[in-house]
């Protein structure tokens, strides 16, 4: 047997079947199962991976549900109801995810997505949501240094650009000027420091600074694939606009710049008066 642990999954072993649900049976006290909550049938003795929560009169429940996300996560949903408590969020399990009042950010609204850290109540075992994520973040950011890759989690956007939790545990900025395709909540992508603040918090970018051989060389490969589909030319160069570059290709002039400049010096491509030509390939 094992103690039971809220909000996460646990390993439980079958030690009651009943017309109605199975039980298990941990250091703890007994797991209820509904069938509903069941993914195919179980056996006295046979153990199986199921999420556990609490309800309204805080008895362990377990399902073989999926929910979006366990203690511990950072998960980007939508609201699915509120009243005088709090409001409710839609995490995938019958049972929808509590954000109380006082751990939200701001008022939530219905069918608005917000991006919440899933916590538990160690003194009532209930797992509840909290939109004030910072609080959940740690503020020493001595171990980054310029250009570090990092892993981004996408939590909001600002008028500065994306608001995101790097490596599920710091706070980070990512500018809107330094994004060349689209984003959206609950994102996940690969990023690189680009400055590290006095007040804890990181600056951020998709790439990282400055002149980086091989990801020019890679993306130069790209254009000249491009290129020969489209006849071996193009109606770009290094005088084109920076929104027409942004909305075709997804990257600065700078970065453009630099991959024409690097393909114009290895020889595979002139500048003509309509854009730019493939040379001898």
């Amino acid at each position: 047997m094992s103690k039971v642990l809220v909000g996460v999954y646990n390993e439980l072993e079958v030690a009651r079947v009943t017309d109605f649900g199975y039980f298990f049976a941990t250091d703890d006290g007994d797991v209820f199962m509904p069938i509903r909550l069941a993914k195919g049938e179980l056996k006295v003795g046979e153990t199986t991976t199921a999420f556990i929560y609490t309800d309204q009169d805080r008895r362990w429940v377990a399902t073989h549900e999926k929910p979006k996300g366990i203690v511990g996560d950072f998960v980007t949903l939508p609201c699915s109801d509120t009243n005088k408590m709090g409001a409710f969020l839609d995490w995938g399990i019958s049972k929808d995810l509590f954000v109380p009042f006082s751990e939200q950010e701001e008022p939530l609204r219905k069918k608005r997505y917000y991006t919440v850290y899933i916590d538990l109540d160690r003194k009532t075992g209930r797992v509840f949501a909290s939109t004030k994520l910072y609080k959940y973040l740690s503020r020493d950011t001595s171990s980054f240094y310029t250009d570090q890759e990092v892993f981004l989690y996408i939590a909001h956007e600002v008028e500065l650009g994306y608001e995101c939790i790097v490596n599920k545990k710091w706070r980070g900025l990512l500018y809107k000027n330094k994004v060349f395709k689209p984003l959206k909540e609950g994102s996940k992508v690969k990023g690189f420091v680009s400055a590290i603040r006095p007040d804890g918090k990181l600056d951020l970018s998709l790439s990282k600074s400055g002149y980086q051989s091989d990801d020019v060389d890679r993306k130069g490969k790209e254009l000249i694939l491009l290129m020969r589909k489209k006849g071996g030319s193009m109606p770009f160069n290094d005088k084109s606009h920076p929104k027409d570059i942004m909305r075709e290709f997804q990257m600065s002039k700078k970065q453009f710049k630099q991959i024409l400049g690097y393909l114009y010096k290895i020889g595979v491509i002139e500048f003509t008066n309509e854009g730019t030509k493939l040379v001898n390939i």
